[in-house]
């Protein structure tokens, strides 16, 4: 009799132990399932959806300006870098302007001096004007000879024709003086817009040729 009792008990113990286990791993698995099937609620509404894209490829910018120096000459300021924010105007590039300003002067000083050519040459003209009229007159009234008529004749001649070089010569020396200037303010570079320096291919000291 104790022996059944004794084994009764053996079962009982077994039985409970088995139930204890089971109803752990049940507890395990019903919060598990809980956890699974829980919904998240939200009020309707209208958003924007976003989509991340991974992938790759090269950056384009819409507006790209290559800028390269016009004249030749020493980089004498560079005070941007690559990735530099800019606004229009900015200073980029600077090249040394000193034989650039000798050129200039060089050009203004020849420009006068071309001036003062044509003033002398405009006033031989009127001096030939008035002594070849004179001489007309004299020949009218046989005072002189036709050689002599020829010979103011040929004077008037070419005071007109020294007098429209020197027009000439004013010309071309003001074209000198434009493209001094003009050559000039090419030593200064600045930013034509908005933008970002994307890449530098000089450096400060660096000589530069002009394209």
């Amino acid at each position: 009799m104790p022996a059944k009792k004794k084994s009764r008990r053996k079962w009982i113990v077994i039985a409970v132990l088995v139930l204890a286990v089971g109803g752990v791993f049940a507890a395990a698995y019903f919060r598990k399932k809980e956890d699974i099937i829980s919904v998240q609620t939200d009020k309707v509404q209208r958003r924007d959806l976003i989509e991340t894209v991974v992938a790759t490829g090269r950056i384009q910018p819409v507006n790209k300006v290559t800028i390269n120096p016009e004249v030749s000459g020493e980089i004498v300021e560079l005070p941007v870098r690559d990735g530099q924010q800019v606004k229009m105007g900015d200073l980029l590039l600077r090249i040394k302007p000193d034989n650039y300003i000798a050129s200039r002067n060089s050009a203004e000083a020849s420009f006068k001096s071309a001036q003062a050519s044509q003033s002398t040459a405009l006033a031989n003209r009127e001096k030939a004007e008035i002594e070849f009229n004179r001489a007309r007159q004299l020949f009218g009234n046989k005072l002189i000879s036709d050689s002599q008529l020829l010979d103011a004749q040929t004077a008037l001649n070419i005071a007109r024709a020294q007098f429209e070089g020197s027009v000439q010569q004013v010309a071309q020396a003001n074209a000198v003086v434009d493209r001094s200037v003009d050559d000039l303010a090419k030593t200064t570079i600045v930013a034509p817009m908005d933008g970002t320096v994307t890449q530098l291919k000089s450096e400060r000291g660096e000589r530069v040729v002009g394209t």
